[in-house]
């Protein structure tokens, strides 16, 4: 684990949530705009029991429990154990992923909770990122799983419309939110919010804010 925190959920189909996140260390991908450049590293974080993480919850009463990265599922067996727990002390649970490990299976923990996947590889193409097909199949059979695209320009979003059609993702599970870059004041963050919500809504797509971005929040 890097870290634990509670803030709101700024993104993606539960934004404005009071959370608790819990951040994992590693990742597969090595994505040129992450914000959480700190977690890439396995050697980032430290060892946690699952009780530790849960007592830290239960101090915070959260709505909602994301579980972050880094990548959470290359970790899988713990975070299994993990979302088990939680799941059992009746919290809601949202797991965040890049889709290129499959998806959970029936049977596992992880088949519970809530997922927002956000594919790197389009519409800026990240090396080695290739979404995961599992993750299509989820996205009809469960009802739990959202997609989260980036984008900042129309070609950003039309790229966005173009890689769903193809996926056979469903358009009522997509969301497309800014793509920012860092030192945005917030008059462009502002204007950056407002040009893709009305690219958002021209090809049908739903739209997501940063909220944390715009109200200063982690």
């Amino acid at each position: 684990m890097v870290e634990v925190f509670a803030s709101l959920q700024g993104e993606g189909p539960f934004t404005g949530s009071r959370s608790v996140f819990i951040r994992l260390a590693g990742c597969d991908l090595r994505c040129p705009f992450c914000d959480t450049v700190y977690s890439l590293d396995p050697r980032a974080g430290r060892p946690v029991d699952v009780e530790e993480l849960a007592r830290v919850v239960e101090e915070e009463r959260p709505s909602l429990v994301v579980v972050t990265g880094g990548e959470p599922l290359l970790q899988r067996r713990g975070v299994n154990e993990l979302a088990r727990l939680l799941a059992g002390r009746g919290y809601r649970v949202q797991l965040e992923t890049n889709g290129t490990l499959p998806a959970p299976e029936p049977g596992e923990p992880l088949y519970q909770v809530y997922h927002v996947v956000s594919p790197k590889d389009v519409p800026v193409a990240v090396e080695g990122a290739r979404l995961h097909p599992s993750w299509v199949e989820a996205s009809r059979s469960t009802g739990r799983v959202w997609f989260k695209f980036l984008a900042s320009s129309e070609e950003h979003v039309e790229a966005v419309a173009r890689y769903v059609e193809e996926k056979g993702i469903p358009w009522e599970r997509v969301y497309v939110m800014p793509l920012t870059r860092e030192g945005m004041s917030p008059e462009e963050l502002l204007g950056l919010h407002r040009r893709v919500a009305r690219l958002a809504l021209d090809h049908g797509f739903n739209f997501s804010p940063r909220l944390h971005l715009l109200l200063g929040l982690r």
